[in-house]
């Protein structure tokens, strides 16, 4: 979460430059995403691989930006994710709950930065893969791609997140499908002949749909144009789709500008994805737009708990076969522990919504409350860490957390999701967003990223003790 100039702070992401390929570095959006530089770097032409002859001849290939031009209101750099941080202040009208001990497994109370002893030690952590994912930054050639797909292979996941950038996607004028799309399309069936499942996020209409300002993303001005896109991308990838998640966080400002920031409007969009899935594929996973974990100031965020209840208000309920988004982020919290039962030092991390296992509960509650039959899906959640990178943290809620512990509270995480019933799928953030660029440039989408360069000139990639205990386990 990178302090900038919108009044809230965030999981933070960045774009930036990619040699050649891109005319320039424009901030990004969420993938949740910004082009990134490590692994193996597209640094030359790319039209000559195989799988992309039916490409446009070109100098080269623009690949994934997620969003190109997106500035803050005040020029600084693009932030998303959940946006609630040391400088957040809980709304006076929100009461915190009373404080509550753990009732799963007790874990031990932790000091910032220690190594946290989950009740199963990790090398003996039994998870079922087919209830677990990951999300991918996409920004490679065809040959790159199969190589971050190797890496996957090796978590032993079921299911990887996308996030099908509609502006990214589709960005000149209605109809039009080139070469972005394209090795999209690929890349979508890569992972599918590879066996992985495929969630993709679809978010942040282009600019030729909306004349609202555009220095934030926003739902298109008419729906219409969604409900046509989401036919085009079930028609051309829907075959290597499994479930759709439609929208992201629209509790926020900053992916909702242009409409009124609540349940009832995120609803009216919801309908029409909703429509327009189910008029291609019955059997598509349909979810609700995870909100981002917040408190509510006005125009800016709708708290996460208050807006859930808006969309039950204007019919949520009515959707039995649907999957409820959550974006359930811990900070410096363990996973077991409730609001407001917060570790020593870390002052600021005292709301219900700075705690994993609080998210789950609250959410649960809610749904119950409507009487909907629905599980919770997971479509973010993770641990930060800044251990190894030699820029200084951005924030210092991200020196609490090692290396080991974000191994040791994701993995218990995981446990915890597999031991309920109202919790399905959980796709980790993130894989692949850390680069020497983002590092160093303290973006805190590093921060969560499970490899990272070895900052030695080598152009090496290391791995997070989270990534090779998911790799090692049983």
């Amino acid at each position: 979460m990178t302090g900038n100039a919108t009044p809230h702070i965030s999981k933070a992401a960045l774009i930036f430059c990619i040699g050649a390929l891109l005319a320039a570095c424009a901030a990004q959006s969420t993938v949740d995403i910004a082009p990134i530089v490590e692994l193996e770097t597209i640094a030359s032409p790319i039209p000559s691989v195989q799988a992309l002859q039916e490409l446009p001849k070109v100098n080269g290939v623009q690949l994934p930006t997620l969003d190109p031009a997106a500035t803050t209101p005040a020029g600084g750099q693009r932030s998303f994710g959940a946006i609630i941080g040391p400088a957040y202040t809980q709304p006076a009208t929100e009461t915190p709950r009373p404080t509550e001990r753990p009732t799963s497994t007790a874990l031990p109370p932790t000091q910032p930065g220690s190594a946290y002893t989950t009740a199963v030690p990790v090398n003996q952590a039994r998870l079922d893969r087919s209830q677990m994912g990951i999300q991918v930054h996409y920004n490679y050639d065809t040959q790159g791609w199969a190589r971050i797909l190797d890496r996957i292979a090796a978590l032993r996941v079921d299911w990887i997140k996308l996030q099908a950038n509609w502006k990214w996607l589709q960005p000149n004028r209605p109809g039009e499908f080139e070469r972005n799309f394209r090795l999209f399309q690929l890349h979508v069936q890569a992972a599918d002949q590879r066996g992985l499942k495929v969630l993709l996020s679809i978010a942040k209409a282009p600019d030729w749909a909306r004349n609202v300002d555009r220095t934030e993303d926003g739902p298109p001005d008419d729906l219409n144009e969604l409900h046509w896109f989401i036919h085009k991308l079930i028609e051309k990838v829907g075959p290597n789709i499994d479930a759709l998640e439609i929208w992201n966080e629209p509790n926020l400002r900053r992916e909702w500008t242009g409409r009124p920031i609540s349940g009832s409007n995120y609803m009216e969009l919801f309908r029409v994805g909703y429509n327009a899935i189910r008029e291609f594929s019955p059997s598509t996973i349909v979810v609700t737009a995870a909100l981002a974990p917040t408190g509510s100031r006005a125009g800016v965020t709708v708290n996460d708990r208050t807006f859930l209840r808006q969309m039950y208000q204007a019919g949520l309920a009515a959707y039995p076969d649907v999957k409820i988004g959550i974006h359930p982020y811990s900070w410096g919290n363990p996973p077991d522990f409730l609001c407001c039962n917060n570790v020593p030092g870390q002052g600021w991390d005292d709301r219900p919504q700075f705690f994993f296992l609080q998210n789950l509960r609250d959410t649960s509650s809610i749904i119950a409350a409507n009487g909907h039959n629905a599980q919770m899906w997971a479509t973010e959640f993770g641990w930060a860490t800044w251990e190894d990178f030699p820029s200084a943290a951005p924030e210092v809620w991200m020196t609490y957390n090692s290396a080991l512990d974000q191994r040791d509270y994701t993995l218990r995480a995981f446990q915890i999701g597999q031991s309920r019933n109202d919790i399905g799928l959980m796709i980790l953030w993130n894989l692949n967003f850390a680069n020497e660029f983002t590092v160093n440039q303290r973006s805190e989408m590093a921060s969560y990223s499970l490899v990272f360069p070895s900052f030695d000139g080598s152009g090496q990639q290391r791995e997070r003790p989270l990534f090779q205990a998911l790799a090692a386990r049983p």
